[in-house]
């Protein structure tokens, strides 16, 4: 005799969180960045190749449960700083949220950009771990060819950039534990992620993954604790055309 299981009942409080989470949900993964298909100065950097190939072949996302929480307070942040800094401009000199474009194909939209002393900034909102790390090691190589590649695209409109510059937020804790860090701007950091995205794109255009889908593993792959976040991370993924597993796998 099969003994019937039943589910355990839906309470009112697990019902309104479900609720909310689905709207969030809903909304964080139509919003305009979500929809972007072209590599910006954001992403040039990522040290996985195969991460960069999967968005610019547009490859069908897999990976949708990672947490959109952090994104969209960080989202929010910004437009608040994008606020404050438009309102001093009475006693400084800010280009807040200024759209650049290193070359044609290549452009982003900036936090903020100090015509004074000539220094890109970027904002980062990011957890305790991050911070512990950044505060320790310094920006990430992907965060230094982000600003290096505005500072670029600042330089084709006449600008003179001299330094590029981050402020690290936290998302739990006051304002007194910001960190910053700034560092000399240089326009071959720049350059030579264009050409590295160049080869990439020669790359796929040589092997033609989405006519040979076994090419994908001639792809490079880099292992990183944020192969988890990935949107086409596929643990234990045999089929690289669909999803990777991470690491070079």
């Amino acid at each position: 005799m099969t003994v019937p299981t039943f589910a355990s009942p839906v309470t009112p409080e697990q019902a309104l969180k479900d609720t909310i989470t689905n709207v969030i949900r809903a909304k964080s993964a139509n919003s305009p960045r979500s929809k972007v298909v072209n590599i910006g100065p954001s992403e040039i950097g990522d040290p996985c190749l195969r991460k960069l190939a999967y968005k610019m072949v547009q490859v069908a996302k897999v990976n949708d449960h990672s947490d959109p929480w952090p994104s969209i307070s960080g989202t929010a942040i910004h437009a608040w700083l994008a606020e404050a800094f438009e309102a001093d401009n009475g006693e400084a000199d800010w280009l807040v949220e200024h759209r650049v474009e290193a070359r044609p194909g290549l452009a982003g939209t900036l936090d903020l950009f100090d015509r004074k002393t000539g220094t890109v900034i970027d904002h980062k909102c990011v957890g305790a771990t991050s911070m512990k790390t950044r505060k320790a090691d310094g920006p990430t190589e992907q965060q230094v060819i982000q600003l290096n590649v505005y500072g670029y695209g600042l330089e084709q409109q006449g600008y003179e950039v001299n330094n590029i510059a981050l402020a690290f937020y936290p998302l739990g804790g006051m304002l007194t534990g910001m960190h910053t860090w700034v560092g000399d701007y240089d326009k071959d950091v720049a350059i030579e992620a264009m050409l590295r995205l160049d080869s990439t794109v020669e790359l796929l255009a040589m092997l033609d993954p989405e006519e040979h889908p076994e090419r994908w593993e001639l792809v490079p792959a880099s292992s990183s604790r944020l192969c988890t976040y990935c949107p086409w991370f596929m643990p234990g993924s045999d089929n690289l055309a669909i999803g990777c597993p991470g690491g070079k796998a």
